[in-house]
Order: C-alpha cells, then sequence, then structure tokens
C-alpha cells in the first residue's frame, strides 16, 4: 500500500510540476513579445479612406498579430481580425485597413497578439 501511494504521489507531483513548467513558459514569452508601432499612414488615394498601419517587432520572439481595434474619440468603431500576420523578431510589417476616418479624428490604434499582449498608439487624422 505504501508503495501504492508513493508512486500516486510522485506522479502527481510531476504532473503539477509539468504545469508550472507551461505556465511559466507561456508567461516568459508574454514578457519577452515587444511591438513598435512605425508609421500610421493616412491613405487618401481612393475611396474610402484607409489606414496603413506599419508596426516592427522588437522582442525577442517572433509573434502574431490577431486583432487590430481602432477607436474614434473614445467610441470603439472598427475590429479587424487577421489570422495570418506573424512577424518574426527584427522585422516590420504593413497593414492596410478600411477604415473611413475625417480629418482631425482623434484615433486610437490597439494591436493584440496570439499570446495576449496588447499594443497600444493613438493618432489624430491630418
Amino acid at each position: 500500500m505504501g508503495v501504492m501511494m508513493l508512486a500516486w504521489a510522485n506522479s502527481s507531483m510531476i504532473q503539477q510540476q509539468m504545469e508550472i513548467e507551461s505556465v511559466f513558459n507561456t508567461q516568459m514569452n508574454k514578457i519577452n513579445e515587444d511591438l513598435i508601432f512605425e508609421n500610421i499612414w493616412f491613405d487618401t488615394t481612393s475611396p474610402p479612406n484607409r489606414l496603413n498601419v506599419t508596426m516592427t517587432n522588437s522582442g525577442i520572439l517572433g509573434l502574431n498579430v490577431t486583432e487590430i481595434h481602432v477607436t474614434e474619440n473614445n467610441n470603439e468603431k472598427s475590429i479587424f481580425p487577421f489570422t495570418n500576420i506573424g512577424i518574426p523578431k527584427s522585422d516590420s510589417f504593413s497593414v492596410n485597413v478600411l477604415y473611413d476616418w475625417n480629418s482631425n479624428d482623434d484615433l486610437e490604434i490597439l494591436v493584440l497578439t496570439e499570446r495576449g499582449n496588447q499594443f497600444i498608439t493613438q493618432v489624430i487624422a491630418p
């Protein structure tokens, strides 16, 4: 009976150790993500107006962008979901989003990553 209890306790401890290691690795990967907004370009070449968002991954890991939210004057207006925007470390990526902005709009751009990080910037439309 004692041997069975020892084996059960050992397997339970190994399982808990694996769970703790998984949570630790997930959180460390999340900490190591970093995204910089290089440029927000307001495109007026064809109606409707568009935004071009250029981002650089300055972290030590690759990351995946899952959504871009555009908020105008503190009212969320548009959510743009993405499924395949992977940005390797030290690489940049530009994306056009169809957002019909107006001059002097105060815009907040929020980028969400697959690991759950949020990166935000604010711009004023020309």
